[in-house]
């Protein structure tokens, strides 16, 4: 709210740069940084690109790691003409990348096209295949991965995971509603943490005002004497997310504000330990109070960050409901590593893991989708996230005897996977687009308008998301070729416009890929 209004202050690097002999030193590891780091070194000099003005200066130094290496083209060129064999990943990324940067069809690649990359050059070297053989094998590999991502499976439980309360749905939406359409699947929602950092005053200020509205009305007063807002009535809380999901499906802002209302008293109700209204409009006194007097940033007391993240639980609850699920298949675990400060602490097994190893032996999953962010992101939380997870499944494993789960990673709006790095790709339909969108604006009310949006767009995030499904479509589509997709047998496949990447493990694949995150972690 601050911060956006402001023009950019940068350090000056024509001053630093000024002295010819300065030694300028800039360290970077991990994969997150990959892009960063390709256009500091990469680039001709240019304002976009502030680091290349260091390029000047004989005595400037990048040291970084093999991740934050990963697209610097002579590194990169240097790793596969030095390896002892390539993988089929690994040809699958240098043919995708020469295709889109071609604009040509794998199909249609030609050696004059290998001979003008280098990396597609030093391949020829590597393998035993020729260029055709090469590219039709990377076409029936993507070919594959599209048609894997069409089919459904049934009798499934799944346990869908995420850091923050609209992880799942920026990350992979349309591969949880496609599954959700099959009655014999079961489906439970994990919130890591309370995500109340995301929550800002000003909302909690209209939430205040709305309630303010409801409180005295004669619903209330009815509902306050039939017991609705006891704490442990189940059957109300759902009744909340029912009340607002009428009013959504009704066009109607009276009907969607009751329901939203009925959820704030009921969460001040339960965080105040009261249960006289009039007490509790005391408490709205107080807190606007505190929320017209703290700064944008301030660290919350403890109960305005208990109110907050029951917000966010809220809209998750509403979420979830569109698509028939109530709370008991909506878990808000709170793990206690998240707190709202600038370093939080590392997971512990009593605090963290349990209650996660808990909700699994509760639920006995089949598959387990988790956000797998690539080494080296943020926020830390995700990565905090994943290692709690690790720990619960290979407890719950030795426990229960299963081996046979399979793990589903997903990126939300952050990073993407490469097409080579993803194994499963789900079509996404313009209906589906509009389901998301839709879903996103009535329901996560408190992120339309989120205080720090991706610097690629200043908006709504379900609208960032849908740009990077196309944007993946399109890359696929590029490969593929139009009439690939056009032509198809399936009308699931015909309809798509965007591809959501999934990457789906086995237990091993998945234990060893986070205890490389944290090696990687905890030697930076």
């Amino acid at each position: 709210e601050i911060a956006r209004k402001r023009l950019v202050i940068t350090i000056g690097l024509g001053t630093i740069t000024f002295n010819p002999n300065c030694a300028a030193i800039i360290i970077a590891a991990g994969e997150a940084k990959a892009a960063v780091v390709a256009s500091a070194i990469q680039s001709e000099k240019h304002a976009l690109f502030p680091a290349t003005a260091l390029h000047r200066l004989p005595n400037a130094r990048f040291y970084i790691t093999l991740g934050a290496a990963q697209r610097l083209a002579e590194r990169q060129l240097h790793l596969v003409t030095h390896a002892e064999t390539l993988g089929d990943e690994a040809v699958e990324r240098i043919l995708v990348d020469l295709a889109v940067r071609k604009r040509k069809r794998l199909t249609d690649l030609d050696r004059d096209d290998f001979a003008s990359d280098p990396l597609a050059a030093a391949l020829l070297q590597k393998r035993r295949e020729d260029c055709r053989e090469l590219a039709k094998t990377v076409h029936d590999r993507l070919a594959g991965k599209v048609e894997k991502g069409a089919r459904t499976l049934s009798q499934t439980t799944f346990f869908h995971t995420e850091p923050h309360h609209d992880d799942l749905m920026l990350g992979c939406l349309p591969a949880i509603v496609r599954h959700v359409r099959d009655a014999s699947n079961t489906h439970h929602f994990v919130c890591m943490t309370s995500g109340f950092t995301a929550v800002t005053n000003h909302y909690m200020k209209q939430q205040l005002v709305r309630l303010r509205q409801f409180i005295d009305s004669p619903v209330f007063e009815r509902l306050s004497h039939e017991g609705y807002f006891a704490a442990d009535n189940e059957t109300g809380r759902n009744r909340d997310v029912w009340r607002y999901l009428d009013g959504v499906a009704a066009n109607d802002p009276l009907l969607k504000d009751e329901g939203a209302a009925r959820r704030l008293l009921r969460s001040l109700m339960q965080v105040h330990d009261e249960h006289d209204r009039s007490n509790v409009k005391d408490r709205i006194a107080e807190l606007e109070h505190y929320l017209d007097t703290a700064y944008p940033g301030k660290k919350d007391t403890e109960i305005v960050q208990r109110l907050k993240g029951m917000c966010r639980e809220w809209e998750a609850e509403c979420l979830w409901g569109y698509f028939g699920w109530s709370r008991t298949n909506v878990l808000h675990l709170r793990l206690g590593f998240y707190t709202g400060d600038i370093f939080t602490e590392e997971p512990t097994l009593e605090r963290d893991v349990l209650p996660v190893l808990r909700a699994m032996e509760k639920a006995k999953p089949d598959v387990i989708t988790v956000a797998l962010d690539p080494e080296a992101s943020g926020p830390d939380t995700h990565y905090k996230v994943l290692q709690a997870i690790t720990e619960a499944l290979r407890r719950y494993e030795q426990k229960d005897g299963r081996s046979d789960i399979r793990v589903w990673g997903y990126r939300n709006v952050w990073y993407r996977f490469h097409p080579s790095e993803a194994n499963i790709f789900v079509p996404v339909s313009l209906n589906m687009f509009s389901i998301m969108e839709s879903a996103f604006m009535n329901t996560f009310i408190s992120q339309k308008d989120a205080s720090f949006p991706s610097h690629e767009h200043d908006g709504p995030f379900c609208q960032l998301a849908q740009k990077i499904q196309v944007e993946q479509y399109q890359k696929v589509k590029t490969c593929l070729g139009r009439e690939w997709f056009y032509e198809h047998p399936s009308a699931l496949i015909r309809a798509t416009r965007g591809l959501v990447f999934l990457k789906e493990l086995s237990l091993p694949q998945f234990y060893e890929h986070s205890r490389a995150l944290r090696h990687a972690a905890e030697n930076a």
